[in-house]
């Protein structure tokens, strides 16, 4: 039986990475591909896994999907997301952070639980690199929110928290457990190749 069941996990497959000039999903970290990594940790915690904005044959994944909508960036995809879920709350992570731990999404989800009992529609982590939109919990109810922005043609997926009540964590005033060392390595984001040499010259 998973952690957390009751959550649904979606994993972002990315766009043309047009700053890498590759597909980042498809890129090695100690012999795994990105997107193993990242279905092997949400496929160990939550109660189903699904791809979306791309097509991959994985155990792990119960489904991929479609973005209904292109050219909105990551919005489409959690549009997407939220109209096909069949849980109150959502996991969604790019599949390019590719330093995910269990230990960190747990502790992101018994936070976000904790916040959506309270009343939040979702929430987001923040690292002193700003927030991670694409590292977080949303409520099926955030789908008018996701809707309105891309009707109003505002595609960056903060402007969901615009709409809705959103709870952003700042991780940069826990000083135990997890550690901030394991927190700061999970929040890395592969945008350039820049970041991916750090990565595995490491």
């Amino acid at each position: 039986m998973k952690k957390y069941g009751s959550i649904q996990a979606f994993i972002l497959g990315g766009g043309k990475s047009l700053r890498l000039n590759r597909d980042k999903a498809f890129l090695r970290y100690r012999d795994k591909y990105f997107i193993d990594i990242v279905i092997d940790c949400c496929a160990s915690l939550f109660g189903s896994v699904h791809l979306v904005g791309k097509q991959y044959l994985h155990p792990g994944l119960d489904g991929c999907m479609d973005d209904e909508i292109r050219g909105v960036g990551p919005l489409g995809g959690i549009l997407t997301a939220l109209k096909g879920t069949e849980a109150e709350l959502n996991f969604f992570v790019g599949v390019d952070y590719p330093l995910i731990s269990p230990e960190v999404v747990s502790y992101l989800a018994d936070a976000a639980l904790k916040q959506f009992e309270g009343g939040a529609m979702g929430l987001i982590p923040v690292m002193a690199d700003g927030p991670h939109p694409l590292f977080a919990f949303y409520s099926r109810t955030c789908l008018s929110a996701v809707r309105r922005c891309i009707d109003d043609r505002s595609y960056r997926v903060q402007c969901i928290a615009g709409h809705v009540h959103i709870h952003y964590l700042d991780l940069t005033k826990i000083e135990s457990d997890p550690s901030p060392a394991m927190l700061e390595r999970n929040f890395v984001n592969i945008n350039h190749f820049g970041d991916f040499l750090k990565i595995t010259q490491k």
